[in-house]
């Protein structure tokens, strides 16, 4: 007797997938939420994103709304960039595959800040300024390609094999192990009551197996943000922040006896998973800025969790050489909540002579508060695995410029702190360098600027598989900007 139970179209709609798994997976969707990098506009790109203090930056407004107080004119801005993704993979007992780079054309910043003089005298125990501003922010990045290839002999489809002999029925895993059932991948023995594949009498013989995982898409906020001045020494502002998420991964595996030592029994099956993730959220940010004195300033944000509404499509296709045979999964569409932390910004800057710039802000997040929520199915596996794997984190940020006459020099540079909890298989570091020139016209800006962004982690591949099976993904990514400004 096979224990299959066929699941009605009704019940795929309602199970989230990873079901068996959630717990391993689940959490990323929401580190990737929650996790941003260096984008935005250019000079903000090529400080490092250090302009909680300074002020003065449309892509400021998503960080320390405060930002606009320090506006006295008005501005429109538009920044597009190319951005080259691409990671290197490093499996422990193979050699090093570097990827195809990705190529990505996209918008890093738009927007405008309006300013009025409100000031009824020269005093200074008085409202100078309010400002209105409008944008769209990106805030993360997911253009990237990765692959690796290694030779094995605990192949991927007999981690499959031993998920299908843990649970009870296959239609609980009905993207996995069941597309692998019915492909011909995993067989069922009456006898012994268990699942079981042909190269399971031959473990030490090895496959070849090859991994190809390319991600697309970003998070956008659009941000509406109110300022004002009050004596050119306190700057207050808020900024209600609406971003939209759209990430698309397209992941293949291949696993190939190359050296017909499993022949006529196995030569190749492969597995294809499609995910899409998009949805929107909402958040609320408020800041201040203040000026002790003429060259300090000093500031302060505090942004409320964004809780993020989402739709995730997903299916997989299992395809077995050896017996002809194709499966393809139903589509899941489900829908979720995600709630990040709140975030804590400190900053200072610095400003000498009017000819330099000097940022530097720390931005901290608790990452196990990060939450993932539903009316019909409960994450509290989920959540308690967020909670026991994740730790206080944050970001330092550091950023400068140079000004001679119309032409400004700048670099930035950003650590990430990892999010994860002391943990000997998951690691996490990220640095981010930037550089960049800005030109001024008159009532023109012209800004170019250059960022690199390494990120080197430590991951499984697949639900399911062994905690010492973690490869080493090294994450490059390339961008180059370029923003147009007036001042009116």
């Amino acid at each position: 007797m096979k224990k299959i139970l066929k699941i009605s179209a009704l019940s795929l709609l309602t199970t989230p997938i990873f079901a068996q798994y959630a717990f391993e997976y689940m959490d990323q969707d929401a580190l990737r939420l929650t996790m941003s990098s260096l984008q935005g506009n250019t000079r903000f790109a090529s400080m490092g994103g250090a302009f909680g203090a300074l002020g003065g930056n449309l892509s400021a407004l998503s960080t320390n709304p405060a930002s606009i107080g320090i506006y006295r004119s008005n501005e429109f801005s538009f920044t597009p960039a190319l951005t080259i993704g691409q990671t290197e993979v490093k499996p422990g007992d193979a050699m090093t595959r570097q990827s195809d780079p990705l190529w990505n054309f996209n918008l890093g910043n738009v927007g405008m800040v309006a300013a009025w003089d409100i000031s009824k005298s020269e005093s200074a125990n008085e409202w100078k300024m309010v400002q209105f501003g409008i944008g769209l922010n990106r805030l993360a990045d997911f253009w990237n390609r990765s692959g690796y290839t290694r030779q094995t002999t605990d192949p991927y489809m007999n981690a499959l094999t031993r998920s299908a002999n843990r649970i009870f029925f296959l239609d609980d895993d009905p993207y996995y192990t069941l597309p692998a059932f019915d492909a011909g991948v995993i067989h069922w023995d009456p006898v012994t009551q268990q699942y079981w594949n042909v190269l399971e009498n031959n473990p030490t013989r090895g496959l070849m197996q090859r991994q190809v995982t390319k991600t697309t898409g970003a998070i956008n906020e659009f941000v509406m943000s109110f300022g004002a001045n009050y004596g050119d020494f306190i700057y207050l502002g808020a900024t209600l922040g609406l971003p939209s998420v759209n990430f698309s991964q397209d992941r293949y595996l291949r696993e190939t006896d190359e050296t017909g030592a499993h022949s006529p029994w196995f030569r190749e099956w492969s597995i294809r998973e499609n995910l899409k993730v998009s949805g929107r959220g909402v958040n609320l940010k408020l800041g201040m800025i203040a000026r002790p004195a003429d060259f300090m300033r000093v500031g302060l944000a505090i942004h409320t969790p964004t809780r993020y509404s989402l739709k995730e499509e997903f299916s997989t296709t299992v395809q077995n050489i050896d017996s002809n045979r194709r499966y393809r999964s139903p589509v899941s569409a489900y829908e979720y909540s995600i709630r990040t932390p709140m975030r804590v910004i400190g900053s200072l800057g610095f400003v000498f002579n009017r000819v330099a710039l000097l940022g530097i802000e720390y931005e901290m997040v608790n990452y196990q508060k990060m939450r993932i929520n539903d009316e019909h199915y409960s994450y509290d596996n989920d959540n308690e695995f967020i909670g026991e794997t994740y730790r206080m984190g944050g970001t330092f940020k550091l950023g400068a410029e140079y000004r001679l006459d119309a032409v400004s020099l700048r670099a930035g540079y950003n650590y990430t702190f990892t999010p994860y909890a002391d943990n000997m298989y998951r690691k996490f570091s990220g640095h981010s360098f930037s550089a960049g020139l800005g030109f001024t016209l008159g009532s023109t800006t012209i800004d170019l600027a250059y960022v690199n962004a390494l990120r080197r982690s430590n991951m499984s591949p697949y639900p399911g598989m062994p905690n010492d099976f973690f490869n080493r993904y090294t994450s490059n990514q390339h961008q180059m900007m370029v923003t147009f400004g007036w001042r009116f």
